[in-house]
Order: C-alpha cells, then sequence, then structure tokens
C-alpha cells in the first residue's frame, strides 16, 4: 500500500528531494527551516519553482540487481543505529559555532536540561572479565578488603566457585604463585582503594586474561551472574571520573583543538550525552547489586585511566585534559524526559546526514557532512558468496530489494525491508539484520550498480506524471498530484541529467532540475495529440511530435519538416533526433519512417506485416542506424544499429513502451507498461517498479536513460 505524505505547515520550510519507490516528492522537515544557526544551500535535485508545492506518493526506492559477478557493491550512509546525537554532526556543528546546549537540543528534541550529583557512584562490567577469575594489582599495596581484615597485598585474586561464592588469595604479582587467605567468601568482594588519587600509583591496575595490565579508578568488584553461574568484574566509581575514561573514547579529544576552540562544543555535548545515557542505565543485577552499565560499544566506551600491554611496561594515559575539561565544564548537567526520569541519550558516530526517529525526534543532520568525516557516504564491496553464506536458502544469490525505507535522506533514508533473491527462494529481513550479516556500518544502504555501457541509471515517467528513479538517476520533482488536463505522453533528460521535462498529449510541458522551459502547445488547439518529444544537443530547445507528424519546435530546436500535410496509413508513435540536432526521424505505428534534415533513411518496416504496432524508435549513437521497438517488444535494427535481443526472444510476454540504447551502442534497456525493464547486450540491470511495488497499478509511458 502506499503513503501519501503531505507537508502544510505555516512556517518557513527547506524542500528537499527525497524518492520513496520511485516517486518523486517535495518533503518539507516541519520542525523549521533547518538546524539553527546552519548556513542553507541548494542540494542536488532540490527543486525550484511550482514543484516545490507537491506532494505525493510514496512508495519504497528499488535497490535491485538481477545479474550479479562474484562482487555486489554497496554504497551507504552513516555509521551506526543514527538514533540521537551523531557525534560526527556534533563536531560540524560545533565548528560553525554552536553551543553545546544547542546540540543537543537539536539531537535530542522532546528534552530538557537538568542535573545529577557528579559525586554519585556508578558500576560498570568489565567484559574482558567475564567468566575468568578476577586479578588486580597495586603498586602502593593499600588495597582493603572486607573479607580479608588486616592483610597487605600488591597483587590480589577472587576467584568464582558457583553460586555466589567466591575464593580471595593474594601474591606479589598477577602471575602468581597464588596464597589462598579467604577459601569461601559471599560476593560481592570489594577491592577498595582507600583514597581518590591521580598517582597511578594508587590506582588499581585490572590485569586482564591477554596480559594488558588496565588502570582504574575507584574500586573493583568480583560479582556473581547467577543466573548463568559466571564471574563478573565491575568497577565501581563516581560519575564524573568514570565519564573521563568514556569521552575522550568516544569523541576524539583532539576535537577540541579545532577551530580554535570552538570544537570543545562537540566534546561538552559528549559528555552530556554519555552522563545522561550511563544515568538511565540499569542493566544488571550480579551478586544481589545493581550494576548499571559496560565497558563496550553495547553501552559505551569506556578504557579507564591508562594501560601498559604488559606487566611492567609503560603505561599511556587514556584521559586527555581537552575532554576532561569539557566533562568539567558540564558537571552534572544531564537530558531529562518529560516525565522528569533522566533521558537514556544513545549517539553514534555519523548518522549519515538524517537521524531515526524514536524517542528523539528525527531531525537532519547537516553537520554530519564534515570534511573529516569518513563516513558519511560509504562503499564497500560483498562476495556475492557472502551474503550466500548469510541466508543459505536462496542458492545462489540473484538479487537484492530494498522494499521498505524509512523516508528519510538520500535515496529514501533507511532499509526497513530487504528482499535476498536466490536461484532457489527469496528471504525477507530487516535492514538492520542485513547490516549486522553483512558487516555495513549501517542500516541506510542501497546496491550501487556500476555503470554499462555508458549509462548509469534511467528514469521511468508514467501516464499521471509520477516519476521512477534507478541508478544514479536524479529525483528533482514529479507531477503525480497534479490535475492533469492530458495523460503524459513522454519524457526526455537535460544534458547534464540534472533535470528532465515531461510532455503531455495536449504539448503541456513539466521542467524539473535544471531544465529550462521553451515553450508549449498547452494552449493551442491541436489538430492530433502529441506523443513523444527530443530534447537538442545543447539541451536549449526540444521538439514536441504530434501523431500526426506535426513538429513544434522551441529555444535552438530548428524545424527540418514534418508529416503534417501528408496523409499517413498509420499515425506517428515517436521520434528520434540526430546527434548534431541537424535533423530527425519519425516513425509510424506500422514501421514507416521519415527522414529529415542530416537523418538518413536506413530502412523501415512500412511494407512488412507486424505482429504488432511500433510504439518508438531510437537512434544508434553516431547516427548510423535506429532501432524500432513494437508494443510486443519485438526489435527491429537497420543501418549500423545491432539487434541484441526481445522480449518474445527471452520468452517476455508484456506490452513494451519504448527502448533505450546505451551509450556504446552495444545494448538496450525495454520497458513495459508495468514498469519492469529489461536488458539487453551491455546495458545495466537495476531493476523495475515491480521489483519494489508489487501492488502498482499506473501505465509506464516512457524511459530515459542517465549517463554512467
Amino acid at each position: 500500500m502506499r503513503d501519501f505524505l503531505h507537508a502544510r505547515t505555516g512556517r518557513a520550510r527547506r524542500w528537499v528531494s527525497v524518492l520513496l519507490a520511485g516517486t518523486v516528492f517535495s518533503l518539507a522537515f516541519l520542525g523549521g527551516s533547518s538546524a539553527p544557526g546552519w548556513a542553507q544551500s541548494q542540494e542536488p535535485g532540490e527543486p525550484g519553482g511550482a514543484a516545490d508545492t507537491l506532494a505525493t506518493q510514496v512508495a519504497p526506492e528499488p535497490v535491485t540487481i538481477a545479474a550479479v559477478g562474484p562482487t555486489l557493491t554497496i554504497e551507504g550512509h552513516g555509521w551506526g543505529h543514527g538514533r540521537g546525537l551523531g557525534q560526527y554532526g556534533s563536531l560540524g556543528y560545533a565548528l560553525a559555532g554552536w553551543s553545546s546546549q544547542q546540540i543537543v537540543d537539536w539531537f535530542y528534541g522532546g528534552t530538557t536540561t537538568g542535573a545529577v550529583d557528579p559525586a554519585s557512584e556508578i558500576t560498570v562490567r568489565l567484559t574482558d572479565f567475564d567468566g575468568v577469575e578476577t586479578l588486580l594489582y597495586q603498586t602502593a599495596g593499600t588495597v582493603a578488603v572486607a573479607a580479608a581484615p588486616g592483610v597487605a597485598s600488591t597483587a590480589w585474586r577472587a576467584r568464582h566457585l558457583g553460586a555466589n561464592q567466591f575464593e580471595v588469595s593474594i601474591s606479589p604479582t598477577c602471575a602468581g604463585p597464588w596464597t589462598v587467605v579467604v577459601a569461601n567468601v559471599a560476593g560481592p568482594v570489594v577491592f577498595d582503594t582507600p583514597e581518590e588519587s591521580d598517582d597511578p600509583d594508587a590506582m588499581i591496575q585490572a590485569c586482564e586474561p591477554g596480559g594488558t595490565q588496565r588502570w582504574y579508578r575507584g574500586d573493583l568488584l568480583a560479582v556473581a551472574d547467577t543466573n548463568l553461574n559466571l564471574g563478573r568484574t565491575v568497577n565501581r566509581l563516581k560519575l564524573d571520573q568514570y565519564l573521563r575514561g568514556v569521552v575522550p573514547r568516544e569523541s576524539p579529544a583532539s576535537w577540541g583543538s579545532q577551530g580554535g576552540g570552538a570544537g570543545m562544543n562537540a566534546l561538552r555535548a559528549q559528555a552530556i550525552a554519555a552522563r545522561s545515557y550511563a544515568w538511565a542505565e540499569n542493566r544488571y543485577t550480579y551478586s544481589g547489586m545493581a550494576v548499571k552499565t559496560c565497558d563496550t560499544a553495547s553501552c559505551q566506551v569506556y578504557l579507564g585511566f591508562g594501560f601498559a600491554p604488559t606487566a611492567g611496561a609503560a603505561m599511556t594515559r587514556l584521559e586527555d585534559a581537552r575532554s576532561d575539561q569539557a566533562i568539567l565544564d558540564t558537571v552534572g548537567v544531564v537530558r531529562l524526559m518529560g516525565s522528569g526520569s533522566v533521558a537514556r541519550t544513545e549517539f553514534s558516530s555519523s548518522t549519515g546526514g538524517h537521524t531515526v526517529p524514536g524517542t528523539f525526534t528525527a531531525v537532519p543532520d547537516e553537520g554530519d557532512a564534515i570534511a573529516s568525516n569518513p563516513n558519511h557516504t560509504w562503499k564497500t564491496s560483498i562476495a556475492t558468496s557472502a551474503i550466500e553464506n548469510a541466508w543459505p536458502t536462496i542458492g545462489t544469490f540473484t538479487g537484492l530489494t530494498v522494499t521498505v525505507r524509512n523516508g528519510l535522506g538520500n535515496f529514501g533514508g533507511r532499509a526497513q525491508t530487504v528482499v535476498i533473491s536466490g536461484t532457489a527462494g527469496k528471504v525477507t529481513a530487516t535492514g538492520n539484520e542485513v547490516r549486522s550479516r553483512l558487516g555495513l556500518k549501517s542500516d541506510w544502504f542501497r546496491v550501487y550498480q556500476a555503470p554499462s555501457g555508458g549509462i548509469g541509471g534511467y528514469w521511468l515517467a508514467d501516464t499521471l506524471g509520477a516519476v521512477y528513479t534507478f541508478g544514479n538517476a536524479g529525483a528533482y520533482g514529479s507531477a503525480s498530484t497534479l490535475a492533469l488536463n492530458k495523460p503524459m505522453v513522454g519524457m526526455e533528460r537535460t544534458v547534464s541529467g540534472g533535470g528532465y521535462w515531461m510532455v503531455a498529449s495536449d504539448g503541456g510541458i513539466f521542467s524539473y532540475g535544471d531544465a529550462r522551459f521553451f515553450g508549449s502547445t498547452g494552449n493551442i488547439r491541436l489538430n492530433r495529440p502529441i506523443v513523444g518529444m527530443e530534447r537538442t544537443p545543447s539541451g536549449k530547445g526540444y521538439w514536441m511530435v504530434a501523431s500526426d507528424g506535426g513538429i513544434f519546435s522551441y529555444g535552438d530546436a530548428q524545424f527540418f519538416g514534418s508529416t503534417g500535410a501528408m496523409v499517413l496509413n498509420q499515425p506517428i508513435v515517436g521520434m528520434a533526433a540526430t546527434p548534431s540536432g541537424n535533423g530527425y526521424w519519425l516513425v509510424a505505428s506500422d514501421g514507416g519512417v521519415f527522414s529529415f534534415g542530416d537523418a538518413q533513411f536506413f530502412g523501415s518496416t512500412g511494407n512488412i506485416k507486424l505482429a504488432k504496432p511500433i510504439v518508438g524508435m531510437a537512434s544508434s549513437p553516431d547516427a548510423g542506424g535506429y532501432w524500432m521497438i513494437a508494443s510486443d517488444g519485438g526489435l527491429f535494427a537497420f543501418g549500423n544499429a545491432t539487434y541484441r535481443g526481445s522480449l518474445p526472444g527471452i520468452g517476455v510476454s508484456a506490452t513494451a513502451v519504448g527502448m533505450e540504447p546505451t551509450l556504446s551502442g552495444g545494448g538496450y534497456l525495454i520497458a513495459t507498461t508495468t514498469g519492469a525493464v529489461h536488458s539487453f547486450g551491455d546495458a545495466p540491470v537495476m531493476g523495475g517498479i515491480p521489483d519494489v511495488d508489487p501492488a502498482y497499478s499506473g501505465t509506464v509511458r516512457d524511459l530515459v536513460a542517465a549517463a554512467g
């Protein structure tokens, strides 16, 4: 089912062009004109003029490939889930002059500023110790253990015995030998540092299983996960001390030096987000005590005060004066939900240009496009064998189609529903499942089909004025919500590919993108309806042709003749211009060809009894020949135009509406009324409307290729 999205607001609106399942519409961000204080610029594909008032049907954007090699190239935006603050976006906004308050207000809509006590204690699960002994060392030897009063040692071990019971031992080093001082004690076993200190010798060093020694502020606790009968290790410390180990791991402290110090506001925003997120967490219960969070990206990355790769090696300090200052500048500040509870302020590395709706209002993230962000746009190659291994029931991989997107951002936004097809069947997955199984950076992705035969994409236009785009063909507007006097019958792209014209049967012209309006017959009483159009090589003019062969020239398009005064056996159904712009051919439904200007005659089917009528024609790249296509998809090649196949030849029974040759002349695309597109020769495979909208009931009228 298609949705209808209408943007109605009395406030200033910033319009961007969005494509969902091919239909183009203009979407106004209802939160305002754009991010506050952010410089405005027109984006590629942004419609202008009357097109700004359109809001049209929405359906999923096609991302389909049906003929694959050993690898599949996937293009995407962002890194991470895209909920809440984007770290690179935060930096972009900070360098544009935003305060940390403006940044968190923007990304965490619906929340307000609040405060918590920065001296409150937080507990952090140290995941490297899951299921293994708690081992620690302290140079000063002042660790106190309530279960072993009066015992002093530099190294301690707590070994989980089962249930909530532990054995406690001591040693000069974490390597042992160990002496048991408590044979059996209930958890939690607390290894307490007597006082706060910035001296590494006074801090506890956790001896990780891989040999790394990691310094932590606060205390270590050996606890039991009684549900899984595992021992675990927890770091307990003050909240803002914990943040000193988080903020520089989540956002590089070096950002604070960028923009003459403006980047500090990105670190301050990170401190607020990290503090709120941590305090809102309540993840675990171990040894009867609540443990708020963990130390990995599953929670937020926390690596403590410093580390050494082996015992006795020099320590690398991980805290940084710049992030410490950002924490101090925002001491205790959190974000509150409407209920007054602390908000679980999720964040990710890069939103890709738009956040995801959920707890917080989805907003465009223009800061994400900062030049230093390597993940605003990314591209990767995936082995098709990896896809087959990820979904073994499909057999040999044949296609991947995004059928539902969230509608926010470039090429329709994040993938929500994906169909993976193969020779043995197909499966449906969420975009996040595809991201996870294929190791993609985010669920905002599409299949990138490299240009083939010089074609990088194509447009399909239907009689109601809807425009569907594939590959690199841009979305610049459509007429699908206009009350058309007559149906659309043709389409032509501009020279740059940055716009297109559509023509109705009354000669009304609709211009989008960089297509200029040069005139129309919309107010002229025509003898016969318009059936097609062609642009001049310069793009500064166009011809329209009527079914009686009448030619209407606009801009720099010259008139070279017509069949308007002839008595035709059958009506004209199409035209093709020569590459020079100094001539054109007209073709009738019986295959009769009429040449004008420098267009040469290479043959026709005028004297052949056709199974189905001709519906269109196209010139070879050098005007040394042409193709004609019949309504059953039969193909007729003349001159140097080469035959590469037809719809009947591949067993397809459908009504063809047109064809588009590759720029090399080594192949062509054939489109049908249902929006299916079939590839022959060196033409690329990029899918069609039925791949993404099986319920489509419109009638496609034209196919236009975009250069690769």
